[in-house]
């Protein structure tokens, strides 16, 4: 760490060497006591001008009367007494001046006098909070995360009244030094766990830049080529506190409005929070509608397909007769037939997704319709493929993670192809492949498949089906708790 220099100048241009060249950095100098130069610097749109007008300009200009130069201390003398900011901290060394101005800070250097002072007076604009768009609640609160970290970190605060919160600063990027921050309950977590989560963000600090939380995830999980996510993203502040008395941590960075949960394992990604609002019948059915639906997505396309191709005689004679008699005259095999609705209503989901909220739902509701309508009409798509199809995409929309849905909805090609190629016998097989490689996976640790394999006996009480609050408001034992920490 360099140290700062006694001449105000040399400070001056070594500050600013850091700082891009912006028309908005702002050097205002003034005379102490008539005599004695200083320099406050800022970001003018970082900042609270009125602020430091009052609260630091006013106060230096005309109540500052004493000779300074003769003053042990001065800058921490003129800290205590003349400056009315609510934060100012005395620094001493060039190390992160240029990040702290950035962050909407204020600097006050006076000449001849080696150290400087570090004002709070910032006040970036920022989105207000507001109700989530992607994460739809019936019941539960409807503030979500903004791009803000102060803010998000705040929300969590204030939702946690215990004083085993912690919460651990960092910043992220070499080039674009980025606000992060790790949350979590001492004694509540595993510190293994926390030990695995702090090294693994120690890691990427040395990086160009980290932009947002999607960056983190895919450099600190456990398996960057999976298909399936390995932690969980949220921006309901309701949900992090849920998890956190759970034992998990969350992630925040600056410019982000979610956070990462860590660690995650599957069944988490269909289990809603406004599951445990419900009553316990009613949150068992939805839990239940989920996973119904998850495994349809999977599976309905090529179980469909496999009768088609190769086991007619399991259906019903007068099922498949309705079935092969809306075929007829269809020009593709039923492989490519399936593949291309499959894939027709993969690009009005994304092309809806990138468009205007009301433009999108036309989009997806008249553009399906219309294709729909008009292929089955043409003789290019059959009546029952359509239907088959069009009820894995409804049965999509149950997935409450949207990671988790499109793991899900990519997995269904591969086993369409298993299809093809081995009939039952490739469906069978590719769940199993699936099944194998969630037992195998990991989160920090955590076996990814838990409390399934290894079996949790205890933890089954919240997974697909749920038991009475009383039995399940604790901390679950598959992610190794220790006895005695709370």
């Amino acid at each position: 760490m360099e140290p700062l220099s006694k001449n105000i100048y040399q400070n001056i241009n070594k500050i600013i060497s850091h700082l891009p060249n912006s028309a908005t950095l702002i050097k205002r100098e003034i005379l102490i006591n008539k005599k004695t130069k200083c320099f406050i610097i800022y970001v003018s749109n970082l900042c609270n001008r009125k602020s430091i007008e009052m609260h630091i300009i006013h106060p230096l200009l005309y109540n500052l009367n004493e000779d300074i130069e003769n003053i042990e201390n001065a800058a921490e003398y003129i800290a205590q007494n003349y400056i009315s900011i609510s934060e100012a901290q005395i620094i001493k060394s060039f190390d992160n001046i240029a990040v702290e101005l950035l962050r909407g800070k204020c600097l006050i250097l006076i000449d001849k006098i080696n150290t400087a002072i570090l004002c709070d007076t910032s006040d970036i604009p920022h989105r207000q909070i507001q109700e989530s768009n992607v994460e739809k609640t019936i019941r539960g609160g409807r503030e979500s995360f903004v791009e803000n970290i102060e803010i998000n970190l705040a929300l969590i605060q204030n939702k946690v009244k215990s004083n085993k919160l912690r919460i651990e600063r960092m910043l992220l990027g070499n080039e674009n030094k980025t606000d992060a921050a790790i949350v979590y309950m001492d004694g509540i977590i595993d510190p293994i766990v926390l030990d695995a989560i702090k090294f693994k963000m120690n890691r990427i600090k040395n990086l160009p830049y980290i932009l947002c939380t999607g960056y983190i995830e895919q450099l600190i999980e456990d398996f960057p080529y999976g298909f399936f996510p390995q932690l969980k993203n949220t921006e309901k502040p309701d949900k992090v506190v849920s998890d956190l008395f759970q034992g998990k941590a969350a992630i925040l960075i600056s410019g982000a409005p979610y956070a990462l949960i860590a660690p995650a394992v599957f069944i988490e990604f269909f289990q809603g929070f406004e599951d445990y609002s419900q009553r316990l019948l009613t949150s068992v059915f939805v839990r239940l509608t989920r996973v119904l639906s998850a495994l349809l997505v999977l599976l309905a396309t090529p179980i469909y397909l496999t009768v088609l191709s190769y086991s007619s005689g399991l259906v019903p004679i007068k099922l498949i007769k309705v079935i092969y008699n809306s075929r007829l005259g269809i020009p593709l095999q039923p492989f490519l037939e399936i593949l291309t609705m499959e894939i027709a209503v993969e690009l009005l989901r994304e092309g809806g997704l990138r468009l205007p909220s009301p433009i999108g739902q036309t989009l997806g509701i008249v553009g399906g319709i219309v294709i729909g309508e008009a292929a089955t009409k043409a003789g290019l798509v059959s009546p029952t493929t359509l239907v088959v199809v069009s009820t894995t995409v409804i049965a999509s929309f149950l997935i409450p993670n949207y990671e988790m849905a499109l793991s899900i909805r990519f997995l269904r090609f591969p086993m369409l192809i298993l299809a093809e190629l081995f009939g039952f016998l490739g469906v069978i097989l590719g769940f199993y492949l699936i099944v194998i490689i969630l037992i195998n996976m990991n989160s920090f640790g955590i076996p990814y498949f838990s409390p399934f394999a290894p079996l949790n006996p205890s933890d089954l009480k919240d997974t697909i089906v749920r038991l009475s609050l009383k039995e399940i408001l604790r901390k679950p034992k598959s992610l190794k708790m220790k006895k005695g920490k709370i």
